[in-house]
């Protein structure tokens, strides 16, 4: 279970940023800003593109993530596919070569979802077919729990022109172990997440321990099919596991990936990279970046990565 310091921190962080005025104050702090340069690439695409270009050498992959504004209409859609359009003209010559794909990572709720499903549609089945074109892939994030099965059945009609998009499944959810063998029958590409803290106890597992679980029978279907299947955690345990289940299915590196937060245990990172597994590196860039920190602060090893660097020990 998660210790009581380490939730009352949580919750003190939360309502702190749930005022404007503590917001403009904590953006400004030297603290907060030695935090948004070990875990946010920059504001703009060509700050995330050159991080992309630096994780190459390092032989680790990138996925870029834009931090965007709230979408509330048409224009807010359109302005999501112009900003991944442009990043993804913009990594591909110089990060794209052999099996290496880069990637752009987007919010559902990024292309209208649960605003206008036709509109969505159209929006991922254009950034799917730019990415094609340049060899970059797509990856959509999971969403909020009421929007899942819009999201899922929007991934399913999109993947039959475009095999390569990727969808998250928060594990945590009750449902989710259900959606893994969903999508493992339908052969989607899976990106398996365990979900922070703060969703409704009706939908998640709340206890630490139980969502350890969940991660793990979910993972056990996934690498139990021939879907790949992106591990995106830090926490040892899972990695520990998802390394012998790869091992008991057969997995090749082509089938299996590891993702990871930027600025985040890079010497994990690199061990992995250089023990010959894939690794990916989300990339996040923008002007959301203070919003971007307390969704990082939810998860409970985010939390302790962020009081290590504003503490200045990271």
């Amino acid at each position: 279970m998660t210790p009581p310091v380490v939730d009352h921190l949580r919750r003190g962080a939360h309502e702190a940023l749930d005022s404007p005025r503590v917001r403009e104050r904590v953006g400004r702090s030297r603290a907060v800003a030695t935090a948004r340069e070990r875990f946010v690439a920059g504001e703009g695409v060509d700050d995330a593109v050159a991080e992309a270009q630096r994780l190459r050498r390092t032989h680790r992959m990138a996925a870029l993530h834009p931090l965007l504004e709230p979408v509330v209409d048409g224009e807010g859609v359109d302005a999501t596919v112009a900003e991944a359009v442009t990043a993804i003209e913009r990594v591909a010559p110089v990060t794209s070569g052999g099996d290496y794909h880069p990637e752009i990572y987007l919010a559902p709720e990024s292309l209208g979802v649960g605003l206008d499903a036709a509109r969505a549609e159209a929006a991922l089945g254009e950034i799917c077919s730019i990415g094609d074109e340049h060899r970059v892939d797509v990856t959509l994030r999971s969403g909020p729990v009421e929007h899942v099965d819009t999201v899922l059945d929007l991934v399913e009609r999109i993947r039959k022109d475009h095999p390569r998009l990727t969808t998250s499944l928060v594990a945590r959810r009750h449902r989710s172990e259900a959606d893994a063998v969903r999508l493992a029958a339908s052969g989607a590409r899976v990106r398996l997440v365990r979900g922070g803290t703060g969703s409704p106890a009706a939908d998640s597992w709340q206890d630490e321990h139980e969502a350890d679980l969940a991660y793990a029978r979910c993972l056990a279907t996934l690498l139990g099919s021939e879907v790949h299947t992106v591990v995106a955690t830090h926490e040892p345990l899972l990695l520990d596991l998802a390394d012998g289940l790869a091992d008991q299915s057969g997995r090749g590196p082509e089938g299996l990936e590891y993702q990871f937060f930027l600025g985040a245990q890079p010497d994990l990172q690199m061990r992995t990279a250089d023990a010959g597994h894939r690794v990916r590196v989300l990339v996040p860039y923008g002007p959301r970046w203070l919003d971007y920190l307390e969704d990082l602060a939810r998860r409970p090893s985010g939390l302790r990565r962020l009081v290590t660097v504003l503490g200045g020990q990271g």
